[in-house]
């Protein structure tokens, strides 16, 4: 019984010798071993018709649908945190053009929510939901006071389909104006247009508007 006893007070000895030590340590400022720091977590949110792409780095992290949220972490060192539309493709499998590219973002505080719209640094853009009611085929394009960039094809009405196009995302200038050309694939010729009073009845933070060609250019 006596050397069961010994031993037990060698074990309580080292013990405390060992909680000594890290008291000692603490009270010098010595640092303990800690875990990896952690993500920078926030949430994003899109509010636009197109889906958008989150990237850090250049490396994509998730691809919002119009109206979803998720989630998102960043790794402690991160550079970069960008965002963009995600260039979706029309019926015929063409990408959709637009003038939204990487849109850089400061790195938020831990829990907040990011929100993407129709305006970008202080820059309003649209996009066009345009039915035609005519019998003609049309180029849509968007001029911006210098320059027309062409936008999607406007086909015709029939019994399988068309009729219909939904036009990328463009900046909403002081002389913007949308327009639809008589040439069906190359924005040229006669054209009829829509002013930029017409264009500014977008829809807030989806950049919306429901247009109709009503007349053959």
């Amino acid at each position: 019984m006596s050397g069961i006893g010994s031993v037990g007070s060698v074990g309580r000895h080292v013990l405390a010798a060992l909680v000594g030590l890290a008291v000692s340590a603490c009270a010098k400022g010595v640092d303990m071993p800690s875990g990896p720091p952690e993500p920078l977590r926030f949430q994003v949110a899109n509010a636009l018709l197109a889906p958008v792409k989150v990237s850090v780095d250049g490396t994509p992290v998730v691809i919002l649908k119009t109206g979803a949220k998720s989630d998102v972490g960043v790794a402690p060192g991160a550079q970069r945190l960008t965002w963009t539309t995600a260039k979706p493709t029309d019926a015929a499998g063409v990408q959709i053009p637009d003038d939204i590219r990487d849109v850089p973002l400061p790195f938020p505080s831990v829990g907040a929510v990011i929100e993407f719209s129709n305006v970008i640094d202080g820059q309003p853009h649209f996009t066009a939901s345009i039915v035609n009611h005519t019998n003609a085929a049309v180029s849509i394009g968007v001029f911006d006071g210098a320059a027309v960039a062409c936008a999607g094809a406007l086909s015709v009405l029939t019994d399988l389909g068309g009729g219909f196009v939904q036009t990328g995302y463009f900046r909403l200038g002081p002389a913007t104006e949308l327009r639809a050309y008589r040439d069906p694939t190359h924005c040229t010729g006669p054209f009829v247009a829509w002013p930029r009073s017409q264009l500014l009845s977008f829809t807030p933070k989806t950049g919306a508007v429901r247009l109709s060609l009503d007349t053959v250019p």
